[in-house]
């Protein structure tokens, strides 16, 4: 066994030998590959046009979502508003810049402010005339195409911070599209605002005022009236019946306001709009069956043993009509305030606000090529396809100088 495996340790020696043997016999066909990969690869790379990499980074200013998170899980059972709470719940600040700063409407803007066009194809435009020599000019979206696929990169460190990361060979150009991109979306996100929550925010604060102002009236002549007729308190079946329909016209007038917010910016056509519709059809439906009486037994059934308002008797309808005026603009204020409040919440947390960290400047050092890098691998690559050709070469020669069999007769 011994001798066995001498033999084999033997063979091995002599076979890298020959390998080695085979390599130097053509050592210049390797040293010719590899000087002319080295030295075309560096040719190349002093050829390319130089990328700079300016990059500005910014830190989103989180609102205080915290604090309301838990009165936004309360609201969220309330009538009307849960949908409104649950949908807003889920998205950082800095998830939502991002989206901000990758859409198409902030890359318009940052090209129509710089005139990025004439920048990015410049071989399609005549400086001297002043317009494009084609007749068919590249368009706003090759542009934004041009921008967003191989210049412009926004990315998240997962640490709070985003960059904006703008590869050109023009370094002060960089520089200057990675800080309009800021700028654009310090002007978008100021002018979303006031369209959105706090135009909602407003709205609901005036009708705040105006249903403040009819509650008062309505808890005035109640109370007059009392004083006048004498009263303490009435049936129970009366009272279930003023209960009944003080909830039923709250919700009536809840849903009011909330399809006038809607209308401002939603059309006919919305989902949304249509089911408010419908349910303000089925609450005054049931408001009329309440004080008319009802003919359906399941409504009936439904609503227990409180009497109609028509066949209370006449003092005591007077004072249930006042305390159901009393009640309902009671119960409308209690849900436009908790409408507000929500709406005052989604204003803070919708507030979405950055800090710009470091503001781009033009790079002094070019990031592409990377020419010593390419050099080596040009270089690494070559030793490898330089001893490939040798052992080639050397097959080759074999097989030429191989004796031939006599061919069968």
């Amino acid at each position: 066994m011994n001798q066995t495996n001498q033999i084999n340790q033997i063979d091995d020696e002599i076979n890298l030998l020959d390998y080695w043997r085979v390599i130097w016999k053509r050592r210049w066909v390797v040293i010719g590959v590899f000087l002319v990969a080295v030295i075309a690869a560096a040719i190349i790379s002093l050829l390319m046009t130089p990328i700079y990499q300016a990059k500005a980074t910014l830190m989103p200013v989180e609102s205080s979502q915290g604090k309301f998170s838990a009165a936004m899980g309360t609201l969220q059972n309330i009538p009307f508003l849960g949908g409104a709470v649950g949908g807003t719940l889920g998205k950082t600040a800095t998830d939502k810049l991002v989206t901000i700063l990758n859409s198409r409407t902030i890359a318009e803007d940052v090209i129509k402010k710089m005139d990025l066009s004439k920048v990015f194809f410049k071989e399609a435009w005549d400086g001297k005339k002043g317009e494009w020599k084609s007749s068919k000019p590249p368009t706003l979206q090759d542009t934004v195409q041009a921008l967003q696929t191989g210049i412009v990169k926004v990315t998240d460190d997962r640490k709070g911070l985003i960059s904006i990361s703008v590869e050109y060979k023009d370094p002060k150009l960089a520089a200057g599209i990675a800080n309009e991109y800021t700028t654009a979306l310090h002007q978008f996100l100021i002018v979303n605002a006031i369209s959105q929550a706090k135009r909602n925010r407003i709205f609901l604060e005036k009708q705040l005022v105006t249903t403040k102002v009819d509650l008062q009236r309505a808890e005035e002549e109640l109370k007059s009236y009392q004083t006048k007729k004498k009263i303490v308190s009435m049936n129970a079946q009366a009272e279930g019946a003023v209960k009944a329909l003080a909830e039923l016209k709250a919700q009536i007038i809840a849903r009011e306001v909330q399809l006038g917010a809607m209308r401002d910016f939603a059309t006919k056509e919305n989902p949304d709009v249509k089911r408010l519709e419908d349910e303000l059809r089925e609450l005054r439906l049931q408001v009329n069956r309440l004080e008319g009486g009802s003919k359906n037994p399941g409504f009936d059934e439904l609503i227990g043993a409180i009497i109609t308002l028509s066949d209370a008797p006449t003092a005591g309808l007077g004072y249930a009509r006042l305390k159901r005026d009393a009640l309902i603009q009671e119960k409308v204020f209690e849900l436009l305030t908790q409408q507000y409040e929500l709406a005052k919440i989604e204003e803070t947390k919708d507030d979405l606000t950055f800090q710009v960290i470091d503001p781009a400047i033009p790079p002094e050092k070019r990031i592409k090529p990377k020419r010593t890098q390419n050099v080596m691998l040009a270089g690494v690559v070559s030793l490898f396809l330089g001893v490939f050709f040798v052992f080639l070469l050397e097959y080759l020669d074999k097989q030429k100088f191989k004796p031939k069999l006599p061919s069968a007769q």
